[in-house]
């Protein structure tokens, strides 16, 4: 057998001939041999005692990395401390090299940027958003935390208007001071601005709009959808004359510059329409005055925006809040409508429903009135010449149309009855004769009822029918039925019909109530289940009664209504079973 050499077991040992020492290496490693054959006891105890260097050196070497890194940290966070955080204002370009411009108090500064920072990250920041600077030189941005964008929130400002949809340059209006220019951060821009959007503006730095609140309705808080209303004017019973001129001077006067023009007329900015009595039908008059213009548009090629003030709508407990309302909820919505691009003429109408809540103001004449009202009052008036004035030269042209309904005519301040406002054109709402009565009542006498005479149940009648055997019968019946007296000072005493005091609404209630008369007894299974001519008559009597009651409760509501010239000294309702001398229905079983 082949004797092993020392080179031979050492190829074996690591498995690659190559790696085995040579010379000194070999001779060293050849002794070592040798002394284990002799003295394997103390070989064996220096190699241990070597291992365990090697080991403690070992150790060593990794507690000297791990210290390194450490204080590599150290100094690294050391310098970052020394680092400034600024805003960015803009990136400027001169030639391949690049510097980041910022605002530091108030000065403009400018810094390179380190290598290591990639300049795009730099045109991705947002307003809110910092750049790291340590030694004059930008090393790193600050950015994606979400506390520095809750951080940035500052002051609300309402749109106006877009200045410059390139650079998201827009117009904004905060609360007691005026209008500014700010631009939209990045995240905005594709957002879709109305005019109630209302924008955040940066804390620091209010040239900066940087959320959107979220709009509860893409409209103001006085703009209705003008295209859900249903009320047409041809709905409507007695109004024909009114209706007629109305249109009349809207087509001349509004819709129709160039003949307006041609003939030398003024532009109409607004009207009133006005009854002593309430329930005359004057606001569903307006609804559908405000239908018909709106299918005008769709006809010819107008944009119609519906606005609706309710009753004491400018009225607030907080002083100056009045005014406020008058000029930004109100007018602020409507010159932000004006200034949204569009492509075809504008009309806004705007309904201040009992204008004459408005009040009037002080003088000696009229006696003291509140600051509030005369406040949004002055205001009102002020912001109404000032749209005149600037709707004049737009284009496509703008027209705001003003509709003022009252109950109180001669509350409403002169001045707002000027011409160029709401005087115009004055309307009053006509009274109803028994002919405009019969056709309020047929018109709620509609649809598919079931309707009672000649002792037996008629269905699918026609209008005709129904008018001729149950309408007219009735109001013949009731509508010269004496239901008060008045007596004077002289002791006159002057009677009043059902005819007199019954206002539109006053039919509508009475149709209503002899149709659910009609429905109970259907329920109950007790009587005809029909409309009767007994029902009608009894549910006019009752409204009647109803209203002459409120009267001789309130004699001024029967002043002011009947415009009674003469000093009213009493005031007594006929009694409810006086009136009831017609004929009652017999009910029976079904």
């Amino acid at each position: 057998m082949a004797q092993l050499t020392l080179p031979d077991v050492l190829a074996a040992v690591y498995g690659d001939p190559t790696r085995v020492p040579r010379g000194p290496e070999l001779e060293e490693i050849s002794q070592l041999v040798r002394q284990h054959g002799e003295k394997p006891a103390e070989v064996l105890a220096d190699l241990l005692k070597t291992r365990r260097r090697a080991a403690k050196a070992e150790r060593n070497c990794a507690q000297a990395a791990e210290a390194a890194t450490n204080l590599e940290q150290m100094l690294k966070n050391l310098l970052d401390g020394h680092a400034s955080h600024y805003r960015m204002e803009s990136l400027r370009r001169e030639g391949d090299a690049v510097w980041v411009v910022c605002r530091v108090g108030n000065m403009l500064r400018e810094y390179p940027i380190h290598p290591d920072v990639d300049v795009a990250r730099l045109e991705a920041l947002e307003p809110w958003e910092y750049v790291r600077v340590r030694e004059e030189v930008v090393v790193g941005v600050w950015a994606g935390d979400p506390s520095l964008f809750m951080a940035a929130h500052g002051s609300v400002a309402s749109f106006k208007n877009v200045c410059d949809a390139d650079l998201g340059l827009i117009q904004v209006q905060q609360d007691g001071q005026g209008d500014s220019v700010v631009r939209l951060a990045r995240r905005l821009r594709d957002q879709k601005l109305v005019p109630t959007s209302r924008l955040v503006l940066l804390r620091d730095d209010p040239r900066w709009a940087v959320a959107m609140i979220p709009s509860q309705a893409a409209q103001s808080r006085f703009e209705a959808p003008i295209e859900h209303i249903t009320t047409r004017l041809e709905d409507l019973a007695g109004i024909d004359a009114i209706a007629s001129r109305l249109i009349e001077d809207v087509l001349v006067h509004v819709i129709h510059p160039a003949v307006r023009q041609e003939f030398g007329l003024e532009a109409m900015h607004g009207f009133l329409l006005s009854s002593y009595q309430p329930g005359m039908g004057k606001t569903a008059f307006m609804r559908g005055f405000a239908r018909w213009l709106y299918e005008l548009g769709q006809q010819i090629g107008l944009d119609v925006v519906l606005y609706v003030v309710p009753p004491n709508a400018f009225k607030s407990m907080w002083h100056g809040e009045d005014a406020r309302i008058v000029r930004e909820d109100l007018w602020g919505a409507i010159r932000a409508r004006q200034l949204l691009p569009r492509q075809r003429p504008l009309v806004q109408f705007v309904v201040l429903d009992e204008v004459d809540s408005l009040g009037k103001r002080s003088d000696a004449s009229h006696g003291i009135t509140s600051s509030a009202q005369s406040d949004a009052l002055e205001a009102m008036l002020a912001e109404m010449d000032g749209m005149i004035s600037r709707t004049a030269v737009q284009e496509p042209p703008v027209y705001v149309l003003f509709g003022g309904t009252t109950n109180l005519p001669d509350r409403v301040d002169e001045a707002l009855k000027r011409v160029g406002r709401l005087g115009d054109l004055s309307l009053e709402m006509p009274p109803i004769d028994i002919e405009g009565a019969e056709d309020i009542l047929a018109i709620y006498a509609r649809g598919p009822l079931a309707w009672y005479c000649f002792d037996r149940i008629h269905r699918d009648v026609d209008a005709d029918f129904v008018r001729s055997q149950f309408l007219r019968p009735a109001l013949a019946a009731v509508f010269p039925t004496v239901v008060l007296y008045y007596t004077t000072d002289q002791q006159r005493r002057i009677d009043v019909t059902a005819g007199e005091i019954l206002a539109g609404v006053h039919y509508e209630q009475a149709m209503n109530e002899a149709k659910k008369r009609a429905a109970l007894r259907r329920l109950r299974r007790i009587g005809v289940p029909a409309v009767a001519f007994d029902d009608l008559v009894d549910c006019l009597l009752d409204v009647a009664n109803d209203v002459a009651r409120q009267m001789q409760a309130d004699p001024h509501m029967l002043i002011r209504q009947l415009q009674v010239k003469v000093a009213v000294a009493r005031v007594e309702a006929v009694d409810k079973q006086q009136l009831q001398k017609h004929r009652f229905l017999k009910l029976h079983g079904a």
